[in-house]
């Protein structure tokens, strides 16, 4: 007779390995139950791409390209990760919940993916460089010959944002740059916290570039992790940026939760 202590056995072992899962797999799942097209990119550092096709009415309409924040570049502070994948992606949310032609773009070498090129410094002090930011240029060009050649919306959630405006600096056919809760100048942000300066890193509010898109960046008021008081040069190099702080907002609260009602005062759609 059975005792049911082997299915039990193998039930417990299940549920461990799910709950083992790296950031990675769990958002991989996440954009396929969302019924998104999974793109790999293989640039200097390997990426992927989430794609949303566009419905039949959306001729015209510019294509949203989402860009994920740092994740967990550093282990305790001191110790490069491992694995640097965010465990809330909160850019992939976004997309998940906007009806546009969109791309979901992942940083480079994150999600697991390790190219003969990938280091720690692609999240680490390099994570804002050039290299980093050309690389993602080419997915984000593939995402654009994939879901047709339409004029592009940046829209970067923290350090995503960053790396909006960098790329947004080097394409073109970009109609807008919005970011959320982003670090637009990475040397105050750094001496803000006290981190380790992104040596190997482009800094936002140093560029000598032109910025002849609009551009739209979301803060909150109650946001720790990037304060708006670390942003100010970035906004004194560009006065034409829109600079919204939204109350009750910290760093993650709440973007998903409202993005709808905030999109309908983005420049997301075409005019």
């Amino acid at each position: 007779m059975s005792t049911g202590i082997a299915p039990r056995i193998i039930l417990v072992a299940l549920t461990v390995l799910a709950g083992c899962a790296s950031p990675g797999l769990k958002i991989d799942e996440r954009a396929t139950a969302a019924g998104l097209e999974r793109i790999d990119v293989q640039a200097e550092f390997p990426s992927l791409i989430y794609m949303k096709r566009a419905p039949d009415r959306s001729a015209g309409q510019p294509l949203l390209v989402f860009l994920e924040g740092d994740g967990i570049p550093w282990r305790a502070g001191i110790i490069p990760s491992l694995d640097p994948t965010t465990h809330n992606p909160v850019a992939l949310d976004l997309l998940i919940n906007s009806p546009a032609p969109s791309a979901y773009v992942t940083r480079p070498c994150y999600h697991g993916l390790r190219g003969r090129n990938c280091t720690t410094e692609q999240w680490t002090s390099g994570r804002y460089s050039a290299a980093v930011v050309e690389s993602m240029i080419v997915a984000v060009r593939e995402a654009q010959r994939r879901l047709g050649e339409r004029e592009i919306v940046l829209i970067g959630f923290s350090g995503g944002g960053v790396l909006a405006v960098l790329i947004a600096e080097r394409l073109k056919g970009v109609r807008a740059v919005v970011t959320l809760a982003a670090n637009l100048d990475i040397d105050a942000w750094t001496s803000h916290h006290g981190y380790l300066r992104l040596s190997q890193s482009l800094n936002p509010s140093r560029s000598q570039l032109p910025h002849p898109w609009t551009e739209v960046h979301l803060q909150g008021a109650d946001d720790k992790v990037t304060p708006a008081s670390t942003t100010t040069a970035y906004f004194e190099r560009f006065p034409q940026a829109q600079r919204k702080i939204i109350a009750a907002y910290d760093h993650v609260c709440c973007w998903v939760r409202d993005w709808e009602a905030l999109s309908r005062q983005l420049p997301l759609a075409a005019e």
